[in-house]
């Protein structure tokens, strides 16, 4: 990634990331907090996957690897997927890439709302 006004440098994502491959990274110049943010889900050489967040505090630049709490059910998954959203501030796009599912599906389990299916 080359260095700009949005972009994290190769020696830092390096870094952070060390051998593992940034698979997507999502930019937020205004995250929940008003902190500029960038959301990397980040895959491991043993084809386990990680999330880091990187925060731009104006007068550092600071980053945390997320844990990620083990599911098998939907709404163990939906659990996790309010937590990350809530407690963490992990944005509805990158929850989406980061479970394989839309924007607005992640919208929906986070704002409380079932699809209703009339007979």
């Amino acid at each position: 990634m080359a260095k700009g006004y949005n972009q994290l440098s190769e020696s830092f994502l390096k870094q952070i990331c060390g051998d593992a491959e940034v698979e997507y990274c999502l930019y937020n110049p205004r995250s929940k907090s008003g902190i500029q943010t960038w959301e990397i889900k980040v895959r491991n050489t043993d084809n386990t996957r990680k999330v880091v967040i990187v925060r731009d505090y104006g007068y550092k630049i600071d980053h945390e690897e997320i844990q990620i709490h083990p599911f098998t059910t939907r709404s163990e998954r939906n659990e996790e997927i309010l937590r990350l959203y809530n407690d963490v501030g992990l944005s509805q796009i990158f929850l989406g890439n980061l479970f394989n599912m839309s924007q607005p599906s992640i919208s929906l389990i986070v704002n409380d709302k079932s699809i209703v299916k009339e007979v």
